[in-house]
């Protein structure tokens, strides 16, 4: 029963949680951006998986371009916020003072809408029922599954990476291996040669 009343509820999931994996380049900007009403909460969450000290300058600004957050240097974090405007927020990562070095960034971008926007038909435009008691159940259902979600794809993509250096370090323990008997061999090889044309007795016919 439960199982059903999951799949009933949901298409009435509060607005998305937009997960990511990007590449930025050396001495580039890359920005995202996701609409937000006044009153609902915004939560940016994101860690540098690869590329140079594994850090990257962040920037999240609001509607009118207002500063919400930044810094310069940032390796991982996650910040929660309530719109205070409506309209666009931005969030970006900033590679440009990396003179070589390209940065891989998993993120995720998420708005937990209101309950007022599921009370108000002029702002959701559709036909989702109203029972505010039914939509609070809903909003803390999707938080949770949404939370379980990012820590599975943070987890997956770590592992990716941790396997990635494991299946590096093997190849050259068995490279190295097999190097060192084949060098041991072809010096042996050479030294005793050497050593028999050295002692050999040339016969003057």
């Amino acid at each position: 029963m439960l199982f059903y009343l999951i799949l009933w509820l949901l298409p009435l999931l509060p607005h998305t949680a937009c997960g990511f994996t990007v590449t930025v380049d050396a001495h580039e900007t890359v920005c995202f951006f996701d609409m937000a009403h006044v009153n609902d909460k915004l939560s940016i969450s994101f860690e540098v998986m690869e590329g140079g000290f594994l850090d990257i300058a962040v920037r999240i600004t609001g509607p009118n371009e207002d500063v919400l957050y930044q810094a310069n240097k940032e390796t991982t974090g996650i910040y929660t916020f309530t719109a205070i405007q409506n309209g666009s927020h931005t969030l970006c990562f900033d590679n440009r003072r990396s003179t070589l070095t390209p940065k891989i960034v998993m993120f995720q971008l998420k708005v937990i809408r209101a309950l007022s926007y599921y009370i108000d038909p002029s702002l959701r435009h559709d036909d989702v029922m109203e029972q505010v008691m039914v939509q609070e159940m809903v909003n803390i259902l999707s938080g949770k599954m949404l939370a379980v979600k990012q820590e599975q794809e943070y987890m997956h993509v770590r592992y990716t990476g941790h396997q990635g250096v494991s299946e590096n370090t093997h190849f050259r323990v068995v490279a190295w291996s097999m190097l060192g008997p084949t060098m041991l061999l072809l010096m042996t090889v050479v030294e005793v040669y050497y050593l028999k044309r050295f002692f050999e007795v040339r016969r003057i016919v």
